[in-house]
Order: structure tokens, then C-alpha cells, then sequence
């Protein structure tokens, strides 16, 4: 996806410019990934490659963090496979240094934080994970998701906390409980406010469900559970957020710092949480309808039958299960079928995890005797999955998925420990199974087949612009570097046009965008053509690229390209791309 590339490399160079995001251009995300980039870009070099690098760097402390979540959950061998399994869904499937990547990281490293303060008892690892979250959020606003998910789970663990202090004979805090539950259903509002312009059964279950049972699973224990008087839940609550609230404003106050010095308050909030609303109309995608949720019953009628099965039957359902596996797995290179029922079974998981989850944390359970920590451990990962989920909202194509599996992952994980009978050897061949069947059949697949068939990947070759320095389909590659010294020939001034949607044109050829857009999809539409004309005029523009198929927002109108083309006479066609100059 050219434009991905071009996108993050575009805003990291005009932050290198002296361009504050926001203010000065229109900022897809909130703008913490475009000062990583340019820090970036300084110290390793303007190419797309150092993206490449700064992600794959994060990466690889991100994967230990995963194993060792895991590890405090079930036996190494386990947390390793499900490590693997984390991996394999996840980067290898887009390499492109996107933000949702880094929500990703963030999020497993606040987890952690936590599943270290469950151990020790001490505030300032809820601290460390509240920065997690502020770090998050200045990357991209959907952190607000991890952030909220952690405020689920800490209210949960502060009813675990008065419990452990109270006993049974304690009073149940009414005030307390009432304050608990209004917040529960102001929280299950917004879910639904955000869903508003897709408001289809599809993104209910998917977006909104999930938080709901978990919102439904606090208040019950709010008012069935005594746990001590008012005053002292307000208290042990505050003990919790206090220092997690304090960790998540410390890095958005210094990413304000410049706004706040500037006065560019406005243009940050209106950048946030105004212009994204026209994504709905240009980025959107809708969830998968229901029905796709069957392709998970074939796999969960085998795991209920083998955890009732002895250990010679469960030997022969492995069995079983293994060849029916394989043969899916050679045939879903050629048959659409079989590779939807797997990433249809594997991206409904997550509202099957949820009511499975509130069904099992409901009362008390034997496990929680053997692993007293078990309960929050898995609360924790039900509460940050089911938040972090909705990053899919409102582009719930498969590859937004990925930016989740590895949650989905580790909460799966975290239930499987309440299982009274674990059939360990059929679910190590299901386990097994779904990390060869992301190699071979996800990972390095184009994404434009990705959920819906396979397709093998296509031919790549290096990108051997100045500015380019990594692989790239071949004809993409020929298209660029037949386009970009065509265009820097005949572009006087440092400037160039291309649109629409064209951002990576910008960056690949070093010159300078007149306007504030990356995507034109975010511009007024009114007066757009005359704005433009008289922005290309100002900055003596000689050359522009009409991008002919632009893959978000609507092509230029008929007046709109005569005007250019009364300007620019001159054309060539290259690829998808319109070049057009004047003498």
C-alpha cells in the first residue's frame, strides 16, 4: 500500500521541516509517531527503510514481552507456542510501520506492567502502564481503547483488592456500587455513540458486546458482593488510578508542551477528534456479517468432544483432527472456501472469548485456588482485548484484525487455564495448525485478497530510489522509478501536486506539498478547486501527478482536471499516475 508508506515518511519530513502536526498539516494520527520518524530519519536517513527499522526495533522487545505474559499463565511450552502464534499473526502479515503496530506494543507493555504489579503489589508499576497508555495515545487516538480497558480491569481489581480486605461480613457500598454502575452504562454508551454510522448487528456484536459483558460482569459484583463501605472502595479505587491516570497524562503533557506555546490547542483537538468523522465516508469498511461467526462451531465441537473424551480417544481426535487440518490447509491455496473458514473462525473468537470469560470469572472457580492470580490475569487480557478490538472500527478489513490476534491470543490463553480437563495434545494440533496455515497462507499475501482468498505474493523488487531502500511489488517498482525522475525533471521550485492521495509521491521524489492534505478525502469540498489552482500558482508550481486511481477518496472532478490540464498541457501516463507539466 503505497500510500500507507508515503503517508508516515510525508508527515515525519514535515515535522523535520519545522511543521507541527495538526497546525500546519492535517495529521492522520494525533502526531507522536511522525516525531519518532523524524528523530528517526535524522539519525538513520530519509528513506522508508528506517520505518521499516524503528518498527522491527519495537518488535523485537515486543515479542519477549508477549512470552513473558504468557508465562506467568501456563507452562513454557505452551507460552511459547502461543508467543509464536502471537508473531506470526501479527507483523510478518503488514510490515508497513503503522501506528496500530505500535497500540499493539504499547498495550502488551502495559499488560505487563500490571501482571507485574499483581505480583509485587507496588503503585509504580501501574505507572509504568499508564505511560504505556499516554505513549499510546499520542501515537494514535484509538489508545483511548487500552486506556479503557485498563480502567474496566482496575476497577475489578479494586474490588478484588476490598474483598481480600473485608471479608464476606462487610457492607456492599452502595453509593460506591451506584457510582461503579453509572459509569458502566455511561462506558457501554460511548461504545454505542461510536458505532452510530455503522450501526449494523455485525459491529454491535463485535464493538460494543464484548465491553458491555464485561461492563455487566463489574456491576454484578458490585451489588451482590459485599466488599466494605463507600468511603473505603473510593479509596482503594483511588489507590489504583491515581498513579496509572498520573502515567498516562505524563507523556500527552509534554507531547502539548508545543501546542500549548504555540496556541494550537484548537487545531490538535479539531485534528483529533473533528476531521477523522469524514473517514467514515472514504475509510470505512463493514465487519463481517454474522453467519461468518459458524465457521467456529466444526472447531469448537471438537474441543468440547475431546475434553470429554479419555486419553487413548483424545489421541485418535488429535489424530483425526491433524489430517482434516492438513487437508484444509492444501486446499485452501486453491479453494476460497476452506480459507474463509478459518479466518472467519479465528476472527469471531474475540465476543466468543468474552461471553466465556464472564461466564467463567461469574463465581468462584477451582483454578483460582491454584493460581490465586489467575482471575486477574485473566480479567486483565479479557478487559485490554475487547477494548483494543475496536481499533477495527470502522475498517474492519482482515488486516485490521492482525493489529488484535495477538490479544485474542493471550486471553485465549488465559481461559484455557480454568479448563478441568485440557486436551493439551488436540489443542496443540489446532494451535500448531493456525501458525502454519498464517505462514503459508497469510503471511507476505497481498492484502487486498487477505480473509477473503489466497493469493500467492507477488513478484517484489527493490525500490533503488534515493528514497526508497525496500522491497516492493515489481510494478509498482517500475511505475516509481520511471515516475519520480520524470516528475523531479520537469518540476521547478521545490514543489509538486499529487493527488488524489498520492502522499508517498511527495516523499519518494523530495518535494514539497503546497497543500495541508496527505488524503484529499479530509478536505472542504467546498471551494476545494479554487483553493488548490490558486495554492499551485503561489508556489509556482510546474509539475503535477493526477493519481487515477486513488484508494480512499474520490477521484478529481471533470472541472477540476480541465483546469489542470489548461495549466499543465504536457502529459505522460505512468502506472495509475497522470503526469502533467508546463514549459
Amino acid at each position: 500500500m503505497p500510500f500507507d508508506d508515503g503517508m508516515l515518511a510525508q508527515t515525519a519530513e514535515r515535522v523535520m521541516q519545522g511543521q507541527l502536526p495538526h497546525r500546519d498539516f492535517d495529521e492522520v494520527y494525533t502526531g507522536g509517531l511522525s516525531m519518532l520518524n523524524a528523530a528517526a530519519f535524522r539519525l538513520l536517513g530519509t528513506n522508508l527503510w528506517t520505518l521499516r527499522v524503528v518498527l522491527f526495533a519495537v518488535f523485537l522487545a515486543w515479542v519477549p514481552t508477549v512470552f513473558y505474559i504468557a508465562a506467568r499463565i501456563a507452562r513454557p511450552v505452551a507460552a511459547g507456542a502461543v508467543t509464536l502464534l502471537a508473531v506470526v499473526w501479527s507483523v510478518p502479515n503488514y510490515n508497513a510501520a503503522l501506528p496500530s503496530w505500535y497500540n499493539l506494543f504499547l498495550a502488551t507493555f502495559g499488560m505487563a506492567a500490571v501482571f507485574r504489579y499483581l505480583e509485587v503489589r507496588r503503585a509504580r508499576w501501574l505507572f509504568v502502564a499508564g505511560i504505556a497508555g499516554g505513549l499510546s495515545f499520542i501515537v494514535k487516538v484509538v489508545g483511548l481503547y487500552y486506556i479503557a480497558g485498563m480502567l474496566l480491569f482496575l476497577v475489578f481489581q479494586a474490588f478484588t483488592h476490598a474483598r481480600e480486605t473485608s471479608g464476606n461480613s462487610a457492607g456492599r457500598g452502595r453509593w460506591y456500587a451506584l457510582f461503579v454502575s453509572v459509569s458502566l452504562v455511561l462506558f457501554v454508551g460511548v461504545l454505542l455513540l461510536l458505532v452510530r454510522h455503522q450501526f449494523r448487528s455485525p459491529e454491535v456484536t463485535l464493538f460494543v458486546l464484548p465491553g458491555a459483558l464485561l461492563a455487566l460482569l463489574l456491576a454484578r459484583n458490585e451489588w451482590t458482593a459485599p466488599a466494605g463501605a463507600s468511603r473505603a472502595r473510593f479509596e482503594i479505587l483511588a489507590r489504583l488510578l491515581v498513579p496509572f491516570l498520573a502515567g498516562v497524562a505524563l507523556p500527552i503533557a509534554l507531547f502539548l508542551i508545543p501546542y500549548v506555546r504555540t496556541g494550537s490547542l484548537g487545531a490538535l483537538a479539531y485534528g483529533l477528534f473533528v476531521l477523522p468523522t469524514r473517514r467514515f465516508q472514504f475509510a470505512s469498511f463493514p465487519a463481517p456479517p454474522l453467519t461468518t461467526m459458524l465457521a467456529l462451531v466444526p472447531f469448537a465441537l471438537v474441543l468440547l468432544t475431546a475434553q470429554r473424551a479419555g486419553r487413548r480417544s483424545q489421541l485418535v481426535i488429535a489424530g483425526v483432527l491433524g489430517v482434516a487440518l492438513l487437508l484444509i490447509l492444501s486446499i485452501s491455496g486453491r479453494n476460497a472456501g476452506s480459507y474463509r473458514l478459518v479466518w472467519n473462525a479465528v476472527r469471531s473468537l474475540m465476543p466468543v472469548l468474552i461471553l466465556l470469560g464472564v461466564t467463567v470469572l461469574w463465581r468462584a472457580r477451582d483454578a483460582d485456588v491454584r493460581d490465586p492470580l489467575l482471575r486477574s490475569r485473566t480479567m486483565l487480557l479479557l478487559c485490554v482485548a475487547a477494548l483494543c478490538s475496536v481499533i477495527q472500527f470502522p475498517f474492519a478489513s482482515a488486516n485490521y484484525f492482525c493489529y488484535v490476534a495477538p490479544l485474542v491470543a493471550l486471553a485465549a490463553l488465559a481461559l484455557h487455564g480454568y479448563l478441568r480437563r485440557p486436551s493439551r495434545v488436540v489443542e496443540g494440533v489446532l494451535v500448531t495448525f493456525l501458525i502454519v496455515f498464517a505462514v503459508n497462507r497469510v503471511n507476505g499475501t497481498p492484502l487486498q485478497s487477505m480473509g477473503v482468498a489466497y493469493q500467492p505474493p507477488f513478484v517484489m523488487t527493490p525500490l533503488t530510489l534515493e528514497r526508497g531502500g525496500v522491497v516492493v511489488p515489481t510494478v509498482e517498482a517500475r511505475a516509481y522509478q520511471e515516475l519520480i525522475p520524470l516528475l523531479k525533471t520537469h518540476a521547478q521550485g521545490g514543489y509538486t501536486w499529487a493527488a488524489p492521495d498520492a502522499p508517498e509521491v511527495y516523499f519518494l521524489s523530495g518535494l514539497r506539498n503546497p497543500t495541508r492534505s496527505l488524503y484529499e478525502f479530509f478536505e472542504n469540498p467546498v471551494g476545494y478547486q479554487e483553493r488548490t489552482l490558486a495554492l499551485l500558482e503561489t508556489h509556482g508550481v510546474t509539475a503535477v501527478v493526477v493519481n487515477q486511481r486513488p484508494f480512499f477518496s474520490a477521484g478529481i472532478t471533470r472541472g477540476m482536471y480541465r483546469a489542470i490540464a489548461a495549466r499543465y498541457p504536457h502529459s505522460r501516463i505512468v502506472g495509475p499516475f497522470d503526469v502533467r507539466w508546463r514549459d
